[in-house]
Protein backbone atom coordinates (compact mmCIF):
# COMPACT_ATOMS: atom_id res chain seq x y z
CA UNK A 1 0.00 0.00 0.00
CA UNK A 2 1.33 3.60 -0.88
CA UNK A 3 1.78 5.99 1.44
CA UNK A 4 -1.68 8.18 0.82
CA UNK A 5 -3.40 5.08 2.06
CA UNK A 6 -1.45 5.21 5.34
CA UNK A 7 -2.07 9.30 5.34
CA UNK A 8 -5.59 8.78 4.86
CA UNK A 9 -5.84 6.14 7.68
CA UNK A 10 -4.38 8.47 9.94
CA UNK A 11 -6.29 11.53 8.99
CA UNK A 12 -9.76 9.63 9.33
CA UNK A 13 -8.92 8.16 12.53
CA UNK A 14 -8.57 11.83 14.26
CA UNK A 15 -11.10 14.09 14.93
CA UNK A 16 -11.54 17.07 17.21
CA UNK A 17 -14.47 16.59 20.28
CA UNK A 18 -15.35 19.13 22.62
CA UNK A 19 -15.64 16.81 26.34
CA UNK A 20 -15.79 13.37 26.44
CA UNK A 21 -16.74 11.62 23.35
CA UNK A 22 -18.97 9.95 24.41
CA UNK A 23 -21.41 12.89 25.76
CA UNK A 24 -20.64 14.61 22.81
CA UNK A 25 -21.78 11.48 20.26
CA UNK A 26 -25.16 11.58 22.57
CA UNK A 27 -25.70 15.31 22.42
CA UNK A 28 -24.87 15.07 18.54
CA UNK A 29 -27.68 12.36 18.25
CA UNK A 30 -30.07 14.20 19.96
CA UNK A 31 -29.92 17.42 18.73
CA UNK A 32 -30.00 15.59 14.99
CA UNK A 33 -33.19 14.76 15.92
CA UNK A 34 -34.48 17.79 17.52
CA UNK A 35 -33.57 19.41 14.40
CA UNK A 36 -35.83 16.63 12.72
CA UNK A 37 -39.18 16.73 14.42
CA UNK A 38 -41.93 19.25 14.29
CA UNK A 39 -43.99 20.16 17.09
CA UNK A 40 -43.12 20.72 21.17
CA UNK A 41 -41.39 17.88 22.81
CA UNK A 42 -43.43 15.35 24.87
CA UNK A 43 -41.16 12.32 25.58
CA UNK A 44 -37.80 11.46 24.59
CA UNK A 45 -36.26 8.04 25.12
CA UNK A 46 -32.38 7.16 24.47
CA UNK A 47 -31.17 4.01 23.82
CA UNK A 48 -27.40 3.37 23.96
CA UNK A 49 -24.84 -0.02 23.95
CA UNK A 50 -23.89 -0.67 27.35
CA UNK A 51 -20.39 0.27 26.80
CA UNK A 52 -20.89 3.79 25.32
CA UNK A 53 -23.80 3.65 28.61
CA UNK A 54 -20.90 2.98 30.84
CA UNK A 55 -18.48 5.83 29.74
CA UNK A 56 -21.77 8.97 30.02
CA UNK A 57 -22.81 7.71 33.40
CA UNK A 58 -20.50 9.97 35.42
CA UNK A 59 -18.57 12.05 33.95
CA UNK A 60 -18.48 15.47 33.02
CA UNK A 61 -20.05 17.45 30.44
CA UNK A 62 -19.34 21.07 28.58
CA UNK A 63 -20.88 23.87 29.77
CA UNK A 64 -22.59 21.81 32.47
CA UNK A 65 -22.76 21.86 36.23
CA UNK A 66 -23.88 18.25 36.95
CA UNK A 67 -23.46 14.79 35.22
CA UNK A 68 -26.02 11.89 33.43
CA UNK A 69 -27.06 10.55 30.72
CA UNK A 70 -30.38 12.25 30.59
CA UNK A 71 -28.64 15.33 31.07
CA UNK A 72 -26.49 14.60 27.86
CA UNK A 73 -29.52 13.81 25.99
CA UNK A 74 -31.49 17.14 27.03
CA UNK A 75 -28.32 19.17 26.35
CA UNK A 76 -28.22 17.68 23.10
CA UNK A 77 -31.59 18.74 22.46
CA UNK A 78 -31.61 22.30 24.08
CA UNK A 79 -28.00 23.10 23.46
CA UNK A 80 -26.77 20.84 20.84
CA UNK A 81 -24.89 22.00 17.30
CA UNK A 82 -26.37 19.58 14.82
CA UNK A 83 -24.02 20.30 12.45
CA UNK A 84 -21.26 20.43 14.52
CA UNK A 85 -19.94 16.90 14.84
CA UNK A 86 -18.63 16.20 17.90
CA UNK A 87 -17.96 19.52 18.96
CA UNK A 88 -21.91 19.78 19.31
CA UNK A 89 -21.52 21.09 22.61
CA UNK A 90 -19.06 23.56 22.03
CA UNK A 91 -21.37 26.54 22.81
CA UNK A 92 -23.92 25.69 26.21
CA UNK A 93 -25.51 28.93 27.53
CA UNK A 94 -26.96 29.08 30.78
CA UNK A 95 -30.35 29.18 30.13
CA UNK A 96 -29.39 26.08 27.76
CA UNK A 97 -28.51 24.69 30.48
CA UNK A 98 -31.34 25.44 32.78
CA UNK A 99 -33.84 24.22 30.13
CA UNK A 100 -32.04 21.31 29.86
CA UNK A 101 -32.27 20.40 33.62
CA UNK A 102 -36.30 20.96 33.33
CA UNK A 103 -35.96 18.55 30.11
CA UNK A 104 -34.27 15.86 31.44
CA UNK A 105 -37.86 14.69 33.46
CA UNK A 106 -39.02 13.40 30.12
CA UNK A 107 -35.72 11.81 29.03
CA UNK A 108 -35.83 7.39 29.06
CA UNK A 109 -32.63 6.08 28.86
CA UNK A 110 -32.35 2.81 28.45
CA UNK A 111 -29.53 0.03 27.27
CA UNK A 112 -30.08 -1.37 23.78
CA UNK A 113 -29.16 -4.77 24.40
CA UNK A 114 -29.28 -5.49 21.27
CA UNK A 115 -26.66 -3.52 20.10
CA UNK A 116 -23.61 -5.14 18.96
CA UNK A 117 -21.14 -2.26 18.44
CA UNK A 118 -21.40 1.57 19.50
CA UNK A 119 -24.97 2.16 19.36
CA UNK A 120 -27.10 5.33 19.96
CA UNK A 121 -30.74 5.96 19.26
CA UNK A 122 -32.93 8.83 20.09
CA UNK A 123 -36.60 9.11 19.52
CA UNK A 124 -38.44 12.31 20.19
CA UNK A 125 -42.25 12.20 20.44
CA UNK A 126 -44.42 15.45 19.83
CA UNK A 127 -47.74 16.20 20.02
CA UNK A 128 -47.54 16.28 15.96
CA UNK A 129 -44.40 14.11 14.76
CA UNK A 130 -42.41 11.54 16.01
CA UNK A 131 -38.56 10.99 15.17
CA UNK A 132 -35.85 8.71 15.66
CA UNK A 133 -31.78 9.14 14.96
CA UNK A 134 -29.60 6.57 15.16
CA UNK A 135 -25.83 6.37 15.56
CA UNK A 136 -23.89 3.40 14.46
CA UNK A 137 -20.48 2.11 14.60
CA UNK A 138 -18.39 5.28 14.88
CA UNK A 139 -19.36 8.21 17.52
CA UNK A 140 -20.24 10.68 14.78
CA UNK A 141 -21.77 8.09 12.34
CA UNK A 142 -25.65 9.22 11.84
CA UNK A 143 -26.73 6.16 10.11
CA UNK A 144 -30.79 6.27 10.00
CA UNK A 145 -32.50 9.56 10.38
CA UNK A 146 -36.32 8.76 10.30
CA UNK A 147 -40.48 9.89 10.93
CA UNK A 148 -42.58 6.70 12.32
CA UNK A 149 -43.78 4.53 11.52
CA UNK A 150 -39.81 3.53 12.20
CA UNK A 151 -38.66 0.72 9.92
CA UNK A 152 -36.48 -2.40 11.77
CA UNK A 153 -32.63 -1.48 12.42
CA UNK A 154 -30.70 -4.75 11.32
CA UNK A 155 -27.53 -3.20 11.21
CA UNK A 156 -25.53 -4.62 14.51
CA UNK A 157 -24.37 -7.93 12.93
CA UNK A 158 -22.41 -5.50 10.22
CA UNK A 159 -21.08 -3.53 13.06
CA UNK A 160 -20.12 -6.42 14.82
CA UNK A 161 -18.45 -7.69 11.65
CA UNK A 162 -14.33 -8.69 12.44
CA UNK A 163 -12.49 -5.01 11.48
CA UNK A 164 -9.78 -5.49 8.84
CA UNK A 165 -6.27 -5.67 10.81
CA UNK A 166 -4.75 -4.02 7.69
CA UNK A 167 -0.51 -3.35 7.34
CA UNK A 168 2.81 -4.22 9.77
CA UNK A 169 4.87 -2.80 12.24
CA UNK A 170 7.42 -2.96 9.48
CA UNK A 171 4.97 -1.10 7.18
CA UNK A 172 4.26 1.19 9.91
CA UNK A 173 7.85 2.65 10.39
CA UNK A 174 8.07 2.74 6.59
CA UNK A 175 5.99 4.94 5.90
CA UNK A 176 7.19 7.18 8.88
CA UNK A 177 10.64 6.84 7.77
CA UNK A 178 9.41 7.70 3.91
CA UNK A 179 6.50 9.98 3.67
CA UNK A 180 6.99 13.61 2.68
CA UNK A 181 7.33 16.20 5.80
CA UNK A 182 5.21 18.24 4.40
CA UNK A 183 1.90 15.47 4.12
CA UNK A 184 2.49 14.80 8.14
CA UNK A 185 1.88 18.39 9.48
CA UNK A 186 -1.48 18.03 10.18
CA UNK A 187 -0.23 16.25 13.10
CA UNK A 188 1.63 19.34 14.26
CA UNK A 189 -2.37 20.70 14.15
CA UNK A 190 -3.46 18.02 16.24
CA UNK A 191 -0.64 18.30 18.85
CA UNK A 192 -1.02 21.82 19.66
CA UNK A 193 -5.05 21.47 20.07
CA UNK A 194 -3.92 18.75 22.77
CA UNK A 195 -1.20 21.24 24.12
CA UNK A 196 -3.78 24.06 24.26
CA UNK A 197 -5.55 21.69 26.95
CA UNK A 198 -2.58 20.48 28.84
CA UNK A 199 -1.69 24.37 29.26
CA UNK A 200 -5.16 25.64 30.17
CA UNK A 201 -5.55 22.53 32.66
CA UNK A 202 -2.39 23.59 34.21
CA UNK A 203 -3.29 26.94 34.95
CA UNK A 204 -6.16 26.13 36.47
CA UNK A 205 -3.88 24.19 38.76
CA UNK A 206 -5.08 20.46 37.93
CA UNK A 207 -2.35 18.66 38.15
CA UNK A 208 -2.67 18.29 41.71
CA UNK A 209 -5.51 16.02 41.26
CA UNK A 210 -3.08 13.35 38.94
CA UNK A 211 0.40 13.73 40.63
CA UNK A 212 1.88 14.14 44.22
CA UNK A 213 4.52 17.64 44.52
CA UNK A 214 7.09 15.20 44.56
CA UNK A 215 6.24 13.93 40.62
CA UNK A 216 5.12 17.59 39.72
CA UNK A 217 8.57 18.78 40.74
CA UNK A 218 10.66 16.52 39.03
CA UNK A 219 11.96 17.05 35.37
CA UNK A 220 13.08 13.44 34.67
CA UNK A 221 11.20 12.17 30.99
CA UNK A 222 8.87 9.66 33.20
CA UNK A 223 7.33 12.18 35.55
CA UNK A 224 6.83 14.54 32.23
CA UNK A 225 4.63 12.25 30.62
CA UNK A 226 2.62 11.80 33.73
CA UNK A 227 1.66 14.85 34.08
CA UNK A 228 0.98 15.92 30.49
CA UNK A 229 -1.09 13.03 29.67
CA UNK A 230 -2.46 13.21 33.04
CA UNK A 231 -3.22 16.65 33.88
CA UNK A 232 -4.76 17.14 30.55
CA UNK A 233 -7.02 13.82 30.85
CA UNK A 234 -7.81 15.24 34.35
CA UNK A 235 -9.71 19.00 32.67
CA UNK A 236 -11.67 17.16 29.79
CA UNK A 237 -12.87 14.26 31.92
CA UNK A 238 -14.04 17.43 34.18
CA UNK A 239 -15.99 19.06 31.52
CA UNK A 240 -13.17 21.73 30.19
CA UNK A 241 -15.33 23.65 27.03
CA UNK A 242 -11.71 23.15 25.01
CA UNK A 243 -11.97 20.46 22.36
CA UNK A 244 -9.20 17.76 22.11
CA UNK A 245 -7.76 15.95 19.17
CA UNK A 246 -9.27 12.53 19.33
CA UNK A 247 -7.27 8.91 18.29
CA UNK A 248 -9.86 6.32 17.10
CA UNK A 249 -12.61 7.46 18.83
CA UNK A 250 -11.25 8.83 22.40
CA UNK A 251 -10.05 11.81 23.60
CA UNK A 252 -7.90 10.47 26.01
CA UNK A 253 -6.73 8.04 23.83
CA UNK A 254 -5.49 11.06 21.83
CA UNK A 255 -4.18 12.65 24.87
CA UNK A 256 -1.92 9.67 25.60
CA UNK A 257 -1.08 9.07 22.64
CA UNK A 258 0.29 12.82 21.23
CA UNK A 259 1.37 14.20 24.74
CA UNK A 260 3.01 11.48 25.52
CA UNK A 261 5.71 11.08 22.38
CA UNK A 262 5.43 15.31 22.67
CA UNK A 263 6.78 14.59 26.28
CA UNK A 264 9.98 12.45 25.21
CA UNK A 265 10.54 14.60 22.22
CA UNK A 266 11.07 17.44 24.86
CA UNK A 267 12.83 15.86 26.80
CA UNK A 268 15.52 14.55 23.70
CA UNK A 269 15.38 17.81 21.85
CA UNK A 270 14.44 16.22 18.80
CA UNK A 271 13.48 17.89 16.16
CA UNK A 272 9.74 18.88 14.60
CA UNK A 273 10.72 16.49 11.87
CA UNK A 274 11.59 13.32 14.02
CA UNK A 275 8.69 14.18 16.60
CA UNK A 276 6.05 14.19 13.60
CA UNK A 277 7.20 11.30 12.10
CA UNK A 278 7.35 9.50 15.30
CA UNK A 279 3.24 10.66 15.51
CA UNK A 280 2.75 9.08 12.35
CA UNK A 281 3.93 5.84 13.04
CA UNK A 282 2.65 5.61 16.72
CA UNK A 283 -0.87 6.74 15.06
CA UNK A 284 -0.81 3.89 12.27
CA UNK A 285 -0.01 1.24 15.16
CA UNK A 286 -2.85 2.45 17.39
CA UNK A 287 -5.23 2.14 14.69
CA UNK A 288 -4.11 -1.49 14.07
CA UNK A 289 -4.37 -2.56 18.21
CA UNK A 290 -7.39 -0.98 18.26
CA UNK A 291 -8.75 -2.70 14.74
CA UNK A 292 -8.08 -6.06 17.30
CA UNK A 293 -10.25 -4.45 20.58
CA UNK A 294 -13.07 -2.41 19.07
CA UNK A 295 -13.75 1.34 19.29
CA UNK A 296 -15.47 0.54 23.22
CA UNK A 297 -14.16 -2.32 25.20
CA UNK A 298 -13.86 -3.75 28.67
CA UNK A 299 -10.01 -2.74 28.95
CA UNK A 300 -8.56 0.51 29.29
CA UNK A 301 -7.09 1.38 25.45
CA UNK A 302 -5.38 4.10 26.91
CA UNK A 303 -2.91 1.63 28.24
CA UNK A 304 -3.07 -1.39 25.97
CA UNK A 305 -3.43 0.35 22.78
CA UNK A 306 -2.80 4.62 23.22
CA UNK A 307 0.08 4.16 25.67
CA UNK A 308 1.43 1.40 23.74
CA UNK A 309 1.22 3.29 20.96
CA UNK A 310 3.14 6.24 22.56
CA UNK A 311 5.74 3.63 23.98
CA UNK A 312 6.36 3.60 19.57
CA UNK A 313 6.76 6.23 18.91
CA UNK A 314 9.25 7.17 22.13
CA UNK A 315 11.05 4.13 20.45
CA UNK A 316 11.21 5.57 16.92
CA UNK A 317 12.69 9.15 18.65
CA UNK A 318 15.40 7.53 20.11
CA UNK A 319 15.93 5.77 17.22
CA UNK A 320 15.05 2.26 17.74
CA UNK A 321 13.65 -0.26 15.00
CA UNK A 322 11.05 -3.01 14.61
CA UNK A 323 13.31 -4.97 17.55
CA UNK A 324 12.99 -2.61 20.80
CA UNK A 325 9.58 -1.81 19.31
CA UNK A 326 8.13 -5.58 19.95
CA UNK A 327 9.96 -5.50 23.07
CA UNK A 328 8.57 -2.00 24.61
CA UNK A 329 4.58 -3.22 23.13
CA UNK A 330 5.58 -6.66 25.35
CA UNK A 331 6.61 -4.21 28.64
CA UNK A 332 3.01 -2.90 28.18
CA UNK A 333 1.08 -5.54 27.43
CA UNK A 334 3.02 -8.15 29.97
CA UNK A 335 2.03 -4.87 32.56
CA UNK A 336 -1.34 -2.89 32.10
CA UNK A 337 -3.06 -5.49 29.75
CA UNK A 338 -5.92 -6.34 32.39
CA UNK A 339 -6.52 -2.57 33.11
CA UNK A 340 -10.27 -2.49 33.10
CA UNK A 341 -12.18 0.66 31.15
CA UNK A 342 -15.17 1.30 34.42
CA UNK A 343 -16.42 4.63 32.69
CA UNK A 344 -15.50 7.30 31.52
CA UNK A 345 -14.29 9.86 34.41
CA UNK A 346 -11.91 12.53 36.48
CA UNK A 347 -10.58 9.16 37.59
CA UNK A 348 -9.17 8.21 34.10
CA UNK A 349 -6.72 10.66 34.44
CA UNK A 350 -4.72 8.45 36.16
CA UNK A 351 -4.86 5.58 34.14
CA UNK A 352 -3.63 7.92 31.15
CA UNK A 353 -1.13 8.97 33.46
CA UNK A 354 0.61 5.90 34.12
CA UNK A 355 0.09 4.55 30.67
CA UNK A 356 2.12 7.36 29.82
CA UNK A 357 5.11 6.83 32.30
CA UNK A 358 4.85 3.31 31.56
CA UNK A 359 5.29 4.14 27.73
CA UNK A 360 8.45 5.82 28.42
CA UNK A 361 9.69 3.25 30.64
CA UNK A 362 9.07 0.64 28.18
CA UNK A 363 10.53 2.39 25.09
CA UNK A 364 13.49 3.51 27.66
CA UNK A 365 14.02 -0.31 28.75
CA UNK A 366 14.03 -1.89 25.36
CA UNK A 367 16.16 0.16 24.07
CA UNK A 368 18.87 -0.97 27.15
CA UNK A 369 17.86 -4.54 25.96
CA UNK A 370 15.72 -5.10 29.08
CA UNK A 371 12.15 -5.99 29.68
CA UNK A 372 9.56 -8.92 29.87
CA UNK A 373 10.30 -12.13 28.08
CA UNK A 374 8.41 -13.50 25.08
CA UNK A 375 7.22 -16.52 26.64
CA UNK A 376 6.09 -14.90 29.54
CA UNK A 377 2.31 -15.40 29.75
CA UNK A 378 0.19 -13.73 27.09
CA UNK A 379 2.75 -12.29 25.29
CA UNK A 380 4.53 -13.19 21.67
CA UNK A 381 7.88 -13.04 19.83
CA UNK A 382 5.74 -11.53 16.85
CA UNK A 383 3.97 -7.88 16.79
CA UNK A 384 1.17 -9.33 15.07
CA UNK A 385 0.45 -12.70 17.30
CA UNK A 386 1.01 -10.31 20.48
CA UNK A 387 -1.92 -7.94 19.24
CA UNK A 388 -3.88 -11.00 18.46
CA UNK A 389 -3.49 -12.21 21.86
CA UNK A 390 -4.57 -8.91 23.30
CA UNK A 391 -7.59 -9.49 20.93
CA UNK A 392 -8.67 -12.36 22.04
CA UNK A 393 -8.43 -11.71 25.66
CA UNK A 394 -10.50 -8.66 25.44
CA UNK A 395 -13.00 -10.24 22.94
CA UNK A 396 -13.22 -13.60 23.83
CA UNK A 397 -12.12 -13.97 27.34
CA UNK A 398 -13.74 -10.82 28.97
CA UNK A 399 -16.40 -10.59 26.83
CA UNK A 400 -19.35 -10.71 30.08
CA UNK A 401 -16.81 -8.46 31.91
CA UNK A 402 -18.12 -5.01 30.58
CA UNK A 403 -21.60 -5.85 31.78
CA UNK A 404 -20.24 -6.78 35.49
CA UNK A 405 -19.01 -3.34 35.43
CA UNK A 406 -22.17 -1.60 33.99
CA UNK A 407 -24.24 -3.74 36.84
CA UNK A 408 -21.96 -2.48 39.65
CA UNK A 409 -22.01 1.17 38.18
CA UNK A 410 -25.69 1.15 38.04
CA UNK A 411 -25.93 -0.33 41.54
CA UNK A 412 -23.50 2.30 43.41
CA UNK A 413 -25.58 5.15 41.25
CA UNK A 414 -28.62 3.81 42.76
CA UNK A 415 -26.68 3.50 46.53
CA UNK A 416 -24.74 6.32 46.50
CA UNK A 417 -26.97 8.86 44.08
CA UNK A 418 -25.07 11.77 45.12
CA UNK A 419 -21.07 10.29 44.88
Amino acid sequence: MNHTYWLNKIKASLAPSTGCTEPAAIALNAATARANVKGDVKRIVARLDAYLFKNAMGVGIPGADERGVSLCVALGVTAGDPDAGMNALHTVKAEQLAAAKILRELVTVEIAEEARGLYIETTITTGEDEVRVITSGEHDCIARIEHAPFTPFTEHAAEAAEAAHEGSLGEFIEFARTCPLEELTFLRDALNMNRVVYYRAMEEGLAHHVLPNMLLQDGSLYAQAKKMAGTASYARMHGIPLPVMTATGSGNQGLTLFLTVDAAARTFNVSEERLLRALACAALANIYIKSFIGPLSSVCACGVASGLSASIGVVFLMGGGEKEMLQASRNILGSVSGMICDGAKEGCASKVALSAGLAVEAACLAMEGGGIHAQDGILDDSFDRLIEHLGELVCVGMGSTNDTIVHIMKDEKVRRPNC
